[in-house]
């Protein structure tokens, strides 16, 4: 097998793939797929608000990188950062309003990107592949 057809580099190239094709679709939104799917990981939690720590865990990044993404939603107006009342060294990125129509209108780009990533799979097809990616992510963890 040559390095062009590793499972390695297959998986890059869907990833890169999927990015570029969510990125220029939510790019006339202001908004990158990471950006995205933390206002719809806050639209789908409870009170609407996560600790940024549950959201590098969530993404699987680091905090500087959580920060960055959460302070260029704060900027839009997408999201707010308030303090953990319980602990006040934590912040809380809570959905804004505005966030959450924002979220709701380009949920579809999302759902549209993955309908086509897995276009001429059957169903069992697709819990197939999720299964074996969710077996090479433990793998790596």
């Amino acid at each position: 097998m040559n390095h062009e057809e590793s499972c390695g580099m297959l998986v890059k190239q869907v990833q890169d793939a999927v990015a570029k094709k969510l990125n220029n679709s939510l790019r006339e939104s202001d908004l990158t797929q990471v950006q995205l799917g933390v206002l719809i990981v806050l639209e789908h939690t409870e009170g609407k608000q996560l600790r940024l720590k549950e959201l590098e865990k969530i993404f699987h990044v680091s905090q500087p990188t959580v920060v960055g993404v959460v302070d260029r939603l704060e900027e839009k107006g997408f999201i707010r950062t308030v303090r953990d009342p319980s602990d006040k060294r934590v912040r809380l990125a809570r959905l804004t309003e505005e966030g959450l129509k924002k979220c709701r209108h380009e949920y579809d780009v999302l759902t549209d990107t993955e309908a086509l990533m897995v276009r001429g799979l059957s169903e069992a097809e697709q819990q197939e592949l999720i299964r074996m990616l969710r077996i090479m992510r433990g793998n790596l963890a």
